[in-house]
């Protein structure tokens, strides 16, 4: 049992310096990554448009899925598959930032704080966590920490589903609807 604890623990210390690694890179070369992502669209299509979205929305860093969906559809892409493979990307990794928070929580915010501190947190995100999943599925506020915090404070999957998931859902495709119609316009 030791032995796993400290696998796990190892485990979760990789990942995170794994995660702020990739932040700090993306932050810095920004433009290149972001001209880059455009190229996979460009030469792979939907298949990158899933990969990137997956990506972009299981690691925090500055460039979200959008990107993606902005640059397939000025592409000349269909915008409902691209719309279409951009959500599924991200839903697939909100699911694994969910089950991460979920899994990691006893090494997560309850190691880091009190147990009374713990409760408090709990408290409060049981007051506005839905509404802030919401606004981080609706907006470009980071999505994937709220993902985690859903899973750390263990959010029925149905309801983590209907604040998260099928807003981030109705963003994607309000954006490639936008975007499509604009593009035909100008």
């Amino acid at each position: 049992m030791l032995k796993l604890y400290w696998f796990i623990r190892i485990l979760f210390s990789l990942i995170l310096l794994g995660m702020i690694v990739s932040m700090v890179y993306v932050s810095l070369n920004y433009y290149t990554v972001e001209t880059k992502m455009l190229d996979l669209v460009e030469n792979y299509g939907f298949f990158a448009v899933f990969l990137i979205s997956f990506f972009t929305d299981i690691l925090v860093q500055p460039i979200g899925p959008d990107i993606t969906i902005i640059g397939g559809i000025l592409l000349d892409k269909n915008f409902l598959c691209i719309s279409f493979f951009a959500s599924f990307g991200s839903i697939l990794a909100s699911f694994f930032s969910y089950f991460f928070g979920k899994i990691f929580s006893n090494f997560g915010l309850n190691k880091l704080h009190t147990l009374k501190n713990y409760k408090k947190y709990r408290k409060i995100y049981a007051k506005y966590g839905l509404f802030t999943l919401s606004v981080g599925a609706l907006t470009p506020v980071p999505y994937v920490p709220m993902c985690w915090i859903a899973g750390i404070f263990k959010i029925k999957i149905s309801k983590f589903m209907i604040f998260g998931i099928i807003p981030r859902v109705i963003r994607f495709f309000t954006l490639g609807v936008v975007v499509h119609y604009f593009h035909i316009l100008y």
